[in-house]
């Protein structure tokens, strides 16, 4: 089912932009995530981990299904009969979490993700699909709320890292000042 929205092409190369950001991010913090306590559970919310986990399993086992299903089919797809991401994702075990294979799953997932995105012709975009409070969106606008999502939890992932560097510094600082304490 196609809607009155018209999706240009100027939007279709935006989004084919914020698509493939996710994996971007994911391999910059290859390099910075080891500096932090990643599987450390803060008081409210999840790990660095386990939120790349939940991303992850959201565009693996959420996201790429359903625009697949969007694309392929043609009936107007209604969101509120699938279960959302959040309800379906689990916890693994801490000692098997490893956040380098995390990060490159997110990576080899976001690359055949983007792939997908990238056959869809500019027309499909504009194919409707029924939102969980019953209001018919594009499949444009559907992508786009999966980039909020994903920006959502990355803003989350970046929030505890800057925390947990001003901990480290603040730590630094405490150390030096007791270590200055004892030459006096």
């Amino acid at each position: 089912m196609m809607t009155d929205q018209e999706v240009t092409q100027k939007q279709y190369e935006k989004l084919l932009e914020d698509v493939g950001y996710l994996g971007d991010e994911a391999e910059a913090l290859q390099y910075v995530i080891d500096r932090v306590p990643h599987s450390e559970d803060p008081p409210e919310g999840r790990s660095i981990y386990s939120t790349l986990k939940l991303i992850d399993h959201a565009q693996v086992n959420y996201f790429r299904p359903i625009i697949e299903q969007i694309f392929a089919q043609n009936r107007l797809l209604d969101l509120s009969e699938l279960e959302e991401y959040e309800d379906t994702f689990e916890e693994e075990d801490k000692e098997e979490r490893d956040i380098q294979k995390a990060l490159r799953k997110i990576v080899k997932h976001r690359a055949a993700l983007l792939n997908v995105v990238k056959k869809i012709p500019l027309i499909d975009w504009e194919r409707g699909v029924k939102n969980r409070q019953g209001h018919i969106i594009t499949l444009y606008d559907f992508v786009q709320g999966m980039i909020r999502e994903e920006r959502k939890h990355l803003k989350e992932i970046a929030d505890l890292i800057l925390v947990y560097q001003n901990e480290k510094m603040a730590q630094k600082e405490i150390n030096a000042k007791a270590n200055q304490r004892k030459s006096n």
